[in-house]
């Protein structure tokens, strides 16, 4: 269980090639999707994967580009007759707003009934009821509201962790220490409270230690071109780096 899909990059405000939020982390029998902003099972048919196999989906926080794919997506699945119990995770003001949504689309019948899990907004170990072969560590991260990253481990994959969206943080930091791979949001080229510059993202990296960085909630218009990011973020961590694009597979090994 070592395969990242990423099928949505973008920041808020899409880009003609990025979706917004929505990433799935597993194998052929167990998908773990992390957000749900965009259209999730669009993107999922479309990058390979089995909308069948999804059995959890972790939600960082209660803006609209990490949740607002979440009605279409129940409705999707119980239009392809989804026979599991489906588990969404997050801190309780995600939980509320996720379900405030879902009942704003008065789906009735026509949509499977996930069961709501909400963490604590300090994080720790996450504990569902349902082995997806990973061990789960939550933690806070400094944006304009309560949000969580997200921290996977299994014995035979070194770590991953999803950092949702963040200004510079050493909760975050703490919580990748040691990881494979990192996943930073990259949104403004200046600095600013609740996101990340790439020079930001750079530094959260190296203080980690981690073997990888992942660019993610990223637009070239609205943060700087590729070319300069990368430069930007080489001035901080000198492991490997790659901006996120929707459809990209990564392994952790």
């Amino acid at each position: 269980m070592n395969r990242l899909v990423i099928l949505g990059s973008g920041t808020a405000l899409p880009d003609a090639d990025r979706e917004n939020s929505c990433y799935v982390w597993g194998d052929e029998s167990a998908l773990l999707m992390l957000d749900c902003g965009g259209s999730p099972y669009r993107q999922m048919i479309a990058y390979g994967l089995e909308p069948h196999n999804l059995r959890a989906i972790f939600i960082s926080h209660n803006h609209p580009d990490h949740l607002m794919g979440l009605p279409a997506l129940l409705l999707h699945l119980w239009l392809i007759k989804y026979a599991h119990e489906l588990i969404v995770f997050g801190n309780q003001s995600a939980m509320q707003t996720a379900q405030a949504v879902v009942a704003a689309a008065a789906l009735g019948e026509h949509a499977i009934q996930p069961r709501f899990i909400s963490l604590p907004d300090a994080g720790g170990a996450v504990e569902l009821p349902l082995d997806l072969g990973v061990r789960m560590q939550a933690a806070p991260t400094r944006h304009s509201r309560p949000t969580l990253a997200l921290r996977l481990d299994a014995d035979d994959v070194p770590g991953l962790v999803y950092g949702a969206d963040s200004g510079p943080c050493a909760e975050l930091v703490a919580l990748a220490r040691g990881a494979h791979t990192l996943i930073h949001e990259c949104t403004v080229s200046e600095p600013y409270e609740s996101h990340s510059t790439p020079e930001q993202a750079g530094a959260a990296a190296r203080a980690a230690g981690v073997q990888r960085l992942i660019l993610t909630h990223y637009s070239p218009i609205w943060t700087a071109p590729e070319a300069e990011v990368l430069a930007r973020v080489a001035a901080e961590y000198a492991g490997e780096t790659r901006i996120a694009h929707d459809g990209e597979v990564y392994r952790m090994r």
